[in-house]
């Protein structure tokens, strides 16, 4: 525990901004990898248009000064759970603890927020990375398919 304690206090901030006029272009540009993209396949801007029209709440995330990713989150009208729909970092700040910085921020902000008593988000079964991601800062596994690990975090 003291090695994380050390560790969040010594990594990279980042901070959540919304995603408007100045910044939407430019979160367009933001790309995973060639090998990420067989389990991150959507664009960005398939994000931010499914955002316009579909009531989703798209956020900049910028260390720095500088964009290096964004998230997407939304609430299911139909049960009223909040999910982060999309989490990315572009291909060139990965690995820098930017991943964990970012979903920190971006728990305490829908916590903050919306006040839920539980966070749900889906990956690739193949995203090993964000698997292991999302199961360290508490996401457990509640259903598994072909296409898709659904994880939920719950606070008490």
């Amino acid at each position: 525990m003291l090695n994380e304690d050390l560790r969040d206090s010594c990594g990279p901030v980042v901070e959540l901004r919304p995603v408007d006029e100045n910044n939407w272009y430019d979160c367009t540009e933001l790309e995973v990898s060639d090998e990420q993209k067989s389990f991150f396949p959507v664009p960005a801007v398939y994000w931010l248009a499914e955002s316009a029209y579909c009531g989703f709440t798209p956020l900049a995330l910028y260390t720095d000064e500088e964009l290096v990713g964004y998230a997407v989150t939304a609430v299911d009208p139909d049960d009223g759970s909040h999910w982060i729909m999309a989490f990315m970092i572009d291909q060139r700040f990965q690995n820098r603890g930017l991943g964990r910085s970012g979903m920190k921020q971006l728990i305490q902000y829908m916590r903050d927020k919306y006040a839920c008593s539980k966070i749900v988000i889906g990956h690739r079964p193949e995203n090993v990375q964000a698997a292991a991601l999302y199961a360290s800062l508490g996401f457990e596994e509640v259903d598994r398919e072909e296409q898709e690990v659904i994880r939920e975090l719950r606070f008490s």
